[in-house]
């Protein structure tokens, strides 16, 4: 579906009645290559088919990954929008299940270095989707950059992709250790990613919980457990979606199971002016420290 189709049933949504009830949550790892964007692209889709309406904002500004593994081609991107005073809704394209998604520039290293008319810019247009959408998933960069620590302290909710590599649970704990030196509240739940069993996943995720406890002195939870399926890989390789091109797969109960269960998890509160305000934090701490 092209872009001027999208506009066209985003202001059709305009019409019907917002609930007011976005919430912004935040999906991060410590490392590369855990599947975190399959994570967010996948339970995106299953949270978009419990009626929920989602839209993905790639936040790897520089490095685009969303299109990428869905094969789409947008026209525009972010670089329109901060550069070009694009409204979001035209860089805004339209993914498999009705998701709706912000997609990221590709090899321009500048985007992730912003002035401070160019952030605010930036706010002002994220700010318009809660118009239209229940859910921000915001897909960030691996690692913990300003950038990214930005993302995560403006988000309610921060879920931590890993898996059962040292490198990964370690990573992951560094993550932990540095939301929490900002906030210690912040809500963070785990996945654990590409696991062989139940028991391995509950392995992976106490080693995490207790380094947490034992040495930052706060509580993490779990969100769940992914199972290693070799239909990911096949659908990467399509560019798809596995809960779409493999529905009746492990995974994709997996990613279905998860989704019911984010949705208990999350507690739906109408914004006021103080979650209006939690828009002015992203990109604070970066500015700061320029």
């Amino acid at each position: 579906m092209d872009q001027a189709e999208t506009l066209r049933k985003l202001k059709s949504e305009r019409l019907k009645k917002n609930n007011g009830l976005m919430k912004k949550i935040a999906i991060t790892s410590g490392k590369g290559g855990v599947g975190k964007t399959n994570v967010v692209i996948n339970l995106a889709i299953a949270l978009q088919r419990r009626k929920k309406r989602i839209t993905i904002f790639d936040a790897d500004l520089g490095l685009a990954n969303i299109d990428i593994l869905l094969g789409l081609a947008p026209k525009y991107n972010i670089v329109n929008l901060i550069s070009d005073d694009f409204p979001i809704e035209k860089i805004l394209i339209e993914g498999p299940g009705g998701i709706k998604i912000i997609p990221a520039s590709s090899g321009i290293q500048e985007i992730t270095n912003l002035d401070p008319y160019q952030e605010e810019k930036l706010l002002s247009e994220l700010s318009k989707v809660a118009e239209f959408t229940d859910i921000l998933l915001i897909d960030t960069a691996a690692g913990i950059s300003n950038l990214v620590l930005s993302f995560l302290l403006s988000s309610e909710e921060i879920i931590l992709v890993t898996n059962s590599e040292p490198t990964s649970i370690v990573d992951a704990y560094a993550v932990v250790k540095v939301v929490s030196k900002y906030d210690l509240e912040k809500p963070i739940s785990v996945i654990v990613n590409s696991v062989r069993s139940e028991e391995e996943g509950k392995t992976v995720f106490n080693q995490l919980r207790t380094t947490v406890d034992r040495f930052l002195g706060r509580e993490i939870s779990l969100l769940g457990f992914l199972p290693y399926d070799k239909v990911v890989l096949e659908a990467v390789k399509t560019q798809k979606a596995v809960v779409e091109a493999f529905p009746e797969s492990e995974i994709s109960r997996a990613f279905s199971n998860l989704s019911r269960i984010l949705l208990n998890k999350l507690s739906w509160v109408t914004p006021d002016e103080g979650n209006n305000e939690s828009w002015k934090k992203m990109l604070s701490l970066s500015e700061n420290e320029k």
